[in-house]
């Protein structure tokens, strides 16, 4: 029998194929090891065991096994081996406008080398974009998943996770991940972090709450307000950035409880205050932001879209990475897919879920309801498995197992699209506005990139007059953060522009409810 010191002594765990090594005690979750050791492994449930995602190769004593990190303790030393799927190629580019390049005042100008860095804290990815101080020009991108995902794949996970276990380990995750991106970008521009007078830092407002400490309390019941919404000039210790000592980080405004800085960051890159046209923009992700202008005024929500779009809860769901199935069409009765990197299927990611969705509406395969169907040439691929019906995407993923559409997951896209079609009619709605009146859609996000606006009008996400009207704009917060740095004027500017756009709780609207189980339908022809 083992005694007391021996079940305490340390564990070597490697972390492969990065090559990052961390001791710890025996009996820490491989999760926990993770962590600790700033490896990003993905946990859209918050480590309760039900989601699948964090399955990751156990090698030790010889053996290799596959297992969930979130259940399995370390108990001898042992390697870990992640997924592909672990790591992320982010967005670099975004739409965006020319300005004078007149930065901060308060930028030191003195230090050799100096650059700025302007970073995205998403709720799925962080994205650092490193500047050149002296021209406003780009020297290098870094991006990585947000380590918060460990703590849940939502806002309301991750707020209510600070609540219950303290803010701490989610404001040193989302620290630690920005130094982490900093250091990698400086390392590829052949700069160092002490050479960084200037950053900027753009986030939905429970990531905006969590990295500044600020409570989240009120952010997780109604009528779901901000602690603080006001823009921000911070020294970057006070954040526990690794900068030069005088470096000043600027936190533009922040809209409403889930309308958070990085949509007012959206709206500086598009110029939507200068909009003369009717325009709606959507940043589409686990969280929905939407801002619609008629012209004059402004209007602004946020929808629980849920998970599903990130490719988080769908059973063979996945991230935008290596081997995600992406695209989906049908070629004489042939199902045809492509992938992230044409690499062999691993999973559905967000926009490969959209088209294929859009295809089954098309081919009667999901009916009006959302139901599955036997009908048509790719009729033949539904099947049942595990007491519901699922449609075969591919015979054997990476995993070994075949790669299904469930029944449960068509319930799970309805949930999040019926949520963003009734947030686009009220906000329609709130400014007077027809629907059809609106002359251009504006898709933002490295998810909105990725999105074919006819899948989204098939399946009834976006009003059918409006799909041809409807254009990707890359990551336009993150292009909204790099303006901050490079024109005092639109960070200036960014307090007016938040405080000008209303904004609209769906939760409290009238006849959200209404219009939520109305969308749910799908279309029943074709766009």
């Amino acid at each position: 029998m083992k005694d007391g010191r021996e079940l305490r002594m340390n564990r070597r765990v490697l972390f492969e194929p990065d090559h990052t090594e961390i001791s710890v005690p025996a009996g820490t979750l491989l999760s926990d090891a993770a962590r600790l050791a700033g490896v990003f492994i993905d946990a859209p449930c918050g480590g309760r065991g039900v989601c699948g995602k964090c399955a990751v190769t156990l090698v030790s004593g010889g053996e290799a096994r596959s297992v969930l990190a979130c259940r399995t303790r370390v108990s001898a030393d042992c390697t870990v081996r992640l997924p592909d799927t672990a790591f992320l190629r982010p967005l670099s580019e975004g739409a965006s406008r020319s300005v004078p390049f007149e930065p901060y005042a308060g930028a030191r100008a003195d230090v050799p080398g100096a650059c700025f860095a302007a970073f995205d804290l998403g709720t799925t990815t962080i994205v650092c974009y490193l500047l050149d101080a002296g021209s406003g020009d780009p020297l290098a991108v870094r991006g990585m998943q947000n380590p918060q995902s460990a703590f849940g794949a939502d806002v309301i996970s991750r707020a209510s996770h600070a609540l219950s276990n303290g803010y701490e380990p989610l404001r040193t995750a989302a620290a630690g991940a920005l130094n982490e991106l900093l250091q990698d970008a400086c390392a590829a521009a052949g700069r160092k972090t002490q050479q960084v007078v200037l950053c900027s830092v753009v986030g939905n407002t429970v990531m905006h709450h969590l990295l500044l400490g600020y409570p989240v309390d009120a952010l997780v019941r109604a009528p779901y307000r901000p602690y603080r919404a006001d823009p921000l000039t911070l020294a970057a210790s006070a954040l526990g950035l690794s900068a030069h000592k005088s470096c000043v980080v600027l936190l533009p405004p922040v809209i409403g409880g889930f309308v958070g800085s990085d949509t007012v960051a959206c709206m500086t890159a598009t110029a939507f205050d200068e909009s003369t046209v009717p325009t709606l923009l959507m940043d589409i992700g686990t969280n929905g932001e939407l801002a619609l202008t008629d012209g004059t005024r402004r209007a602004c929500c946020s929808t629980a879209a849920g998970p599903a779009f990130e490719g988080a809860n769908l059973s063979c769901g996945m991230r935008a990475s290596r081997g995600a199935i992406d695209r989906v069409r049908a070629e004489d009765g042939k199902l045809c897919l492509s992938t992230v990197e044409n690499a062999p299927p691993a999973g559905l990611c967000g926009s490969g879920l959209l088209e294929l969705a859009a295809l089954l509406v098309s081919e009667g395969v999901i009916d009006e309801s959302g139901r599955l169907q036997p009908r048509g040439a790719l009729g033949a691929r539904v099947t049942d498995a595990d007491g519901q019906k699922a449609f075969l995407l591919f015979e054997l993923g990476t995993s070994g197992v075949p790669l299904l559409l469930t029944q449960r997951d068509v319930r799970e896209l309805q949930l999040a699209k019926a949520a963003l079609r009734a947030g686009i009619e009220l906000l329609c709605e709130s400014l007077s506005l027809p629907v059809e009146r609106i002359e251009r859609v504006l898709l933002a996000g490295a998810f909105g990139s990725r999105l074919s606006p006819a899948a989204l009008g098939a399946i009834g996400l976006l009003p059918r007059p409006l799909v041809d009207r409807t254009e990707s704009i890359g990551n336009a917060a993150g292009e909204g953060a790099k303006l901050y740095l490079r024109s005092r004027r639109l960070f200036e500017t960014s307090e007016p522009l938040a405080r000008g756009t209303a904004y609209l709780e769906l939760t409290s609207a009238g006849g959200f409810t209404d219009r939520y189980v109305d969308a749910m339908s799908f279309p029943s022809e074709r766009v």
